[in-house]
């Protein structure tokens, strides 16, 4: 694998994480970003400059996952409607 790439492993690990925490982080944070790394939230933040800063800190090298959180209004409009 090249080494600009995502482990195929780690990617779907942020997918399950995702599936079992989404409803969660709307209601905890939505509309902000977060970062995700080792199976936690590890950072808070109004911007992905932010996040990325307070993983940094906290010692983590490597690039934690990293999304906006949306709404939940957002994500009424994201899923196809069957009528």
């Amino acid at each position: 694998m090249k080494p600009d790439m995502i482990d195929p492993a780690e990617l779907k690990g942020y997918d399950d994480w995702m599936v079992a925490h989404l409803d969660e982080a709307m209601q905890q944070h939505p509309g902000k970003i977060i970062a995700v790394y080792a199976g936690k939230i590890i950072a808070v933040g109004d911007s992905y400059k932010e996040v990325y800063a307070t993983a940094k800190a906290q010692g983590i090298e490597d690039s934690p996952f990293v999304m906006e959180v949306p709404r939940p209004d957002e994500v009424q409009h994201m899923l196809p409607s069957a009528f």
